[in-house]
């Protein structure tokens, strides 16, 4: 056994990310914030014992403990601004420092004064998201906007381990979001930004997307065949991106030096080739917005060309694990994002399956078919690493995926991408002949996208994933990644890693499969709520603007598509009954309702629960009175929501 153990302490350092993002994670998943003094203080005394002690134990507590505290410091030290309450129309004034184009609006990113959002906080300023229906100004970064504004807090979760609006605004350093009903602009003596100086030279939506990095601008009825197709990742500017930049970069720096023989009879034409074919992928970083997976990219890269001219292994796990504890550093809160769990999902699972092929020499015809062969197991091994992500942050399978990674991939890696790259570079000096050949081949490819999306189960919607469920998955997949391989003869030994693999994805399937949905849900506030009928949901009202996501939020708890029009469930003068077969519930929707009818439906003993829009002290009551957000599953049991963290308005 200590032999086997010892065989292990070659991949130690790729554990420690993994374990650090653990501590983060449970930091960011908790309900309430944890009561801890002086967080920075003990983040530092952590990491002070990681490089103390030896031991493995006491290291890997330090560094799970470490990552919970880290993150804890860094969302103290952001403490964002926030609107206590959403506004109807309201006086804003500031400057913009950003611009975001969707498919029907322009978003600015506004530096106000906390003044005018009634932020109680010592900060001056604040930044607030607002769309812009009226896109015919040209409106450029530095200009100063003024006018009437309807401004509305983040939205909070809705279910559990689902997507926090309020949270992911917290850490971008939105106090606000909101829309314009009326603006006046003050132009600045400011340059125009570069991107903005593209996007209106361009005007082209994949120059958009595929260059500048913009999330919003293809239409969303195309970006959901383009997912259900498992090629929606070519709208998040990432690897696949940095790497074909970075080899047109590299073959074109690398032929211009090679003409320069004076040069390269010093030094290999590869290594300042390399070097300039870094600073291309640097400015292709910062055109494109900085997102996480590009990020992640260009770290990538960067280790990938330090690797080539140091003469290192360039399919690296200990590369990925470095860009990966790198990124964590700079913002701990990226882990909980999911383009960077795909991210690293698909690029640690590559990596595992290409690092011990060893080169073969192959005829032309056999290159041609290992390279048809790569294509596949490259999409199918991604597809594999990063499923549970897919199904817990999307909610569904694209059952073609395979297809449509094998068929729709070659288009934009040999056709859109190029013609797009170099059809914005011309568009700069007026020819935007090769961005319309661009738009043909893209309209091409998206037939070809909707045919396959058009035959039978194209996507299939999953239940909600618990965090419990990804966790266990997550800790299978990392078994099988970072176990290094015995060649002891016994088989368990031998194939430990595949084993533990299976036994952890196992147990997580089998939790996955075995917990229910819930029956009832409800909004902190009681507003609105949610009643299951004939595993279909209905609601207490058709409109809500005020927990707009709820509606999604709980289709997609309920395995159901997200729906527009929503039914109303049938309520008698504000009162609503609901039986199940193992307990009756009654929602109150005004105060006369509750006022009239309390009294009532306490004495009422098949009532087990009740809901209501107004506080209730019925301390007699037989029935069982529910506060703040909450689900009830089947059994009778209830989940309560509770969003008591530094993004939810606690300072």
């Amino acid at each position: 056994m200590k032999e086997i153990l010892n065989n292990q302490y070659k991949n130690l350092f790729l554990w420690l990310p993994f374990v650090m993002a653990f501590g983060a994670a449970l930091y960011f998943s908790l309900g309430i914030e944890p009561n801890f003094h002086f967080p920075i203080l003990i983040t530092i005394l952590l990491g002070a014992i990681i490089f103390r002690y030896k031991n493995i134990l006491i290291r890997a507590i330090a560094i799970f403990l470490f990552g919970f505290f880290y993150a804890m410091s860094f969302t103290h030290i952001i403490n964002t601004p926030q609107i206590q309450n959403s506004f109807g129309a309201t006086k804003v004034s500031g400057t913009i420092t950003d611009i975001d184009y969707t498919t029907d609006s322009i978003r600015l990113i506004i530096r106000v004064s906390t003044e005018q959002l009634r932020c109680e906080t010592l900060q001056k300023y604040a930044n607030v998201r607002l769309s812009l229906s009226d896109t015919t100004q040209n409106i450029k970064i530095g200009d100063m906007i003024n006018g009437e504004a309807m401004l509305f807090h983040p939205s909070s979760k809705y279910v559990p381990a689902s997507f926090d609006f309020a949270r992911w605004a917290y850490f971008q350093k939105l106090s606000a979001t909101g829309f314009f009903k009326n603006y006046n602009i003050t132009k600045s003596d400011s340059p125009q930004h570069i991107r903005t100086y593209i996007h209106n030279r361009a005007q082209s939506v994949l120059t958009d997307a595929l260059v500048l990095g913009y999330k919003k601008v293809i239409p969303e009825s195309e970006t959901d065949i383009w997912k259900s197709v498992g090629v929606g990742h070519v709208w998040s500017i990432s690897g696949f991106h940095m790497t074909l930049v970075g080899g047109w970069l590299f073959a074109i720096f690398y032929l211009i030096f090679r003409l320069f023989p004076k040069i390269t009879k010093r030094i290999p034409a590869k290594y300042p080739a390399m070097i300039c074919a870094w600073f291309g992928l640097l400015f292709y970083l910062c055109i494109s917005g900085i997102s996480i997976a590009t990020v992640r990219a260009f770290l990538m890269a960067t280790l990938v060309f330090i690797a080539i001219i140091l003469g290192r292994n360039v399919l690296s796990l200990r590369n990925a694990a470095l860009a990966f504890l790198i990124i964590f550093l700079i913002n701990p809160f990226a882990v909980m994002q999911a383009g960077f769990q795909l991210s690293f999902a698909a690029i640690f699972g590559l990596l595992w399956f290409y690092q011990d092929k060893e080169y073969v020499k192959r005829t032309r015809l056999n290159k041609i078919l290992h390279a048809i062969y790569l294509s596949f197991m490259t999409a199918l091994v991604a597809t594999i690493f990063t499923l549970p992500f897919i199904i817990a942050h999307f909610g569904y399978i694209p059952i073609y995926s395979l297809i449509g990674n094998m068929v729709i991939l070659p288009l934009f890696s040999l056709a859109i991408m190029p013609l797009i790259m170099i059809g914005t570079i011309l568009s700069l000096f007026g020819n935007r002949f090769l961005i319309g050949i661009s738009d043909q081949v893209y309209n091409f490819a998206l037939s070809i996208a909707k045919h396959i999306t058009d035959l039978p189960h194209a996507n299939i919607y999953m239940p909600h994933v618990s965090n419990s469920v990804l966790i266990l998955s997550i800790i299978g997949l990392l078994f099988l990644i970072l176990i290094v391989k015995s060649d002891y003869k016994n088989i368990f030994v031998k194939y430990l890693n595949c084993i533990l693999c299976v036994v952890f994805l196992s147990v997580a399937t089998i939790i996955y499969a075995s917990t229910s949905r819930p029956l009832f849900y409800a909004t902190d506030d009681h507003q609105l709520v949610g009643f299951v009928v004939n595993d279909k949901l209905q609601f207490n009202k058709a409109h809500a603007s005020a927990h707009y996501f709820a509606f999604s939020s709980w289709y997609e708890f309920n395995d159901e598509e997200i729906k527009s029009k929503h039914t109303k469930y049938k309520c008698s003068k504000g009162i609503c009954t609901y039986e199940t077969q193992n307990w009756n519930l009654v929602y109150m929707q005004h105060f006369m309702a509750i006022f009239n009818n309390i009294e009532k439906v306490c004495r009422d003993k098949d009532i087990d629960y009740i809901v209501a829009t107004f506080a209730i002290k019925a301390p007699n009551c037989h029935a069982k009175i529910l506060e703040n957000g909450l689900m009830i599953y089947p059994d009778g049991s209830v989940t309560k929501i509770v969003n008591q963290r530094p993004w939810h308005n606690l300072h």
